[in-house]
């Protein structure tokens, strides 16, 4: 008897120990941090750091420097400006550029997990889809800034530490691919509701799948354009893909923001760190005189002494100082659109497409192109009209399309200049327009890795040690190297 007591007493003490250990577990799990978060919310958070800290984050406002939209004035976009190789070439300059694209990608990449089979939401069709959308724009984006960059081995720490890079080419096809599956999955039908307000990009449409699989075409569209010089698609490929995407600015892949709670990054990075002034070469070289633009493209410092005329910084050799160059009208504007993809892009997509297909046949769609992004500019109609008017005696080329692109990009799309301007180089036509920067030797044809991984990452330290960081500026990204 005196044994089976001190049997039960054993017993009942496990039993205690286990009922201690359940109810501290439940004491240490914080509510407002939960383990198992819907993917629904995370792909909002993917949906707003795609446009602020992507789409118009550091990467953007470097490349508005490199492709003389804009002439840095002061600061870190003065050294950038001036050449400086400390901050041209140094990891930590675009480091948070790095660490945003990477960090959405792995919010990406848990909301994938969650919704493909076996997921906790297997059945998430439509935001799977999106995920993978957003996933493509997000790495296409990074290869496009550096180049070769871990891939296949990223976003997953507890398996590869420090992830060896993949090169840009496999990393265009594996963004094609996020394209196809993407658009497959969004035309399936979803088992869970639609994502709603939670979908900051199309969430108010009333069938958001049809506008996120035009976006899905229209980059592949965007993408097969800058493979064409490496014989992997064709200006059919891009037609196609164009013909499938958006009908009207109504549809295009943007963000507004509301003047309150958000505010675009170009207006807070004028008005919290002023560092860019107006371009003399985009002004004297790359517009037209009569182009209605310049008046809003183009507008004096609040704080100059002369509120009238706008003074031009020389690009390249600008005086460090802030409040005299003048600025964009775009810059004083909270609420100024973000695009992840506009609908005049794609008309001009079209446009150089068609035009490359056979010569004289591209005018009608271009003209179609300056009116959509004329429009997105706030221009008056009978100005757009008055334009059109007075270049209809241009050729209409292939270079005269793109400049004419060029000029569009200038408000919030420096990315898409930027690249453009790269594959033009490669194709020996990059004198579609003119760049005054007195050191065209050192106009940077990618941006360097990220320090976070440069510091934890041999793969990447090795990448970015290569010539003491002078890569920058002689080696190419895959899709912008001469054949």
């Amino acid at each position: 008897m005196k044994k089976l007591k001190y049997i039960i007493l054993l017993m009942l003490g496990t039993i205690l120990a286990s009922c201690t250990e359940d109810i501290m577990d439940e004491i240490n799990k914080n509510p407002n941090n939960p383990t198992e978060v819907p993917s629904r919310l995370i792909i909002t958070d993917a949906m707003n750091s795609s446009v602020v800290s992507v789409a118009n984050g550091d990467y953007a406002i470097y490349a508005s420097v490199f492709i003389e939209h804009q002439v840095g004035v002061f600061n870190q976009l003065y050294n950038t400006e001036t050449r400086n190789d400390a901050s041209v070439t140094s990891a930590t300059t675009y480091n948070n550029a790095w660490v945003a694209s990477y960090t959405t990608m792995r919010n990406l990449r848990d909301v994938i997990g969650k919704c493909s089979p076996g997921g906790s939401e297997d059945g998430n069709y439509h935001t799977l889809g999106i995920a993978q959308v957003l996933m493509a724009y997000n790495l296409a984006v990074v290869t496009d800034a550096c180049g070769d960059v871990p891939w296949t081995e990223a976003l997953d720490p507890t398996q590869f530490l420090r992830p060896n890079l993949d090169t840009q080419e496999s990393i265009y096809e594996a963004v094609d691919q996020l394209l196809d599956d993407g658009i497959a999955n969004l035309a399936k039908t979803s088992n869970f509701a639609a994502l709603g307000a939670q979908d900051v990009i199309y969430g108010l449409q009333t069938d958001p799948t049809e506008y996120w699989t035009k976006f899905a075409y229209g980059l592949k569209a965007r993408y097969a354009m800058r493979l064409v010089h490496k014989g992997k698609a064709t200006y059919d490929d891009v037609l196609t893909n164009v013909g499938l995407s958006f009908a009207s600015a109504d549809e295009e892949a943007k963000y507004t923001y509301n003047g309150a709670t958000s505010f675009n990054p170009f207006y807070l990075l004028f008005t919290q760190r002023d560092m860019y002034g107006s371009s003399k070469s985009l002004d004297s070289l790359n517009m037209n005189a009569a182009d209605p633009r310049k008046a809003k493209y183009f507008v004096p410092h609040p704080d100059a002494t002369d509120q009238v005329n706008p003074e031009f910084a020389p690009n390249g050799t600008p005086d460090q100082i802030q409040g005299r160059y003048g600025i964009s009208s775009y810059f004083q504007d909270p609420v100024q659109t973000t695009y992840l993809m506009s609908y005049h892009e794609l008309k001009f997509l079209e446009a150089e497409a068609t035009e490359r297909k056979g010569a004289g046949t591209g005018k009608t769609l271009a003209q179609a192109a300056i009116t959509a992004a004329m429009t997105a500019a706030k221009i008056d109609a009978a100005d757009i009209t008055a334009y059109l008017t007075a270049i209809d005696g241009e050729a209409f080329d292939a270079k005269y399309i793109l400049k004419e692109k060029y000029v569009a990009f200038y408000i919030v799309e420096p990315l898409e200049a930027y690249a453009d301007y790269r594959r033009m180089q490669a194709m020996g036509e990059d004198d579609y327009i003119e760049l005054l920067n007195p050191q065209p030797a050192k106009f940077p044809l990618r941006f360097t890795y990220g320090a976070d991984d440069v510091n934890n990452n041999e793969n990447v330290r090795k990448a970015q040690e290569k010539d003491n960081g002078q890569f920058v500026y002689t080696d190419p990204v895959w899709w912008a190297s001469p054949n």
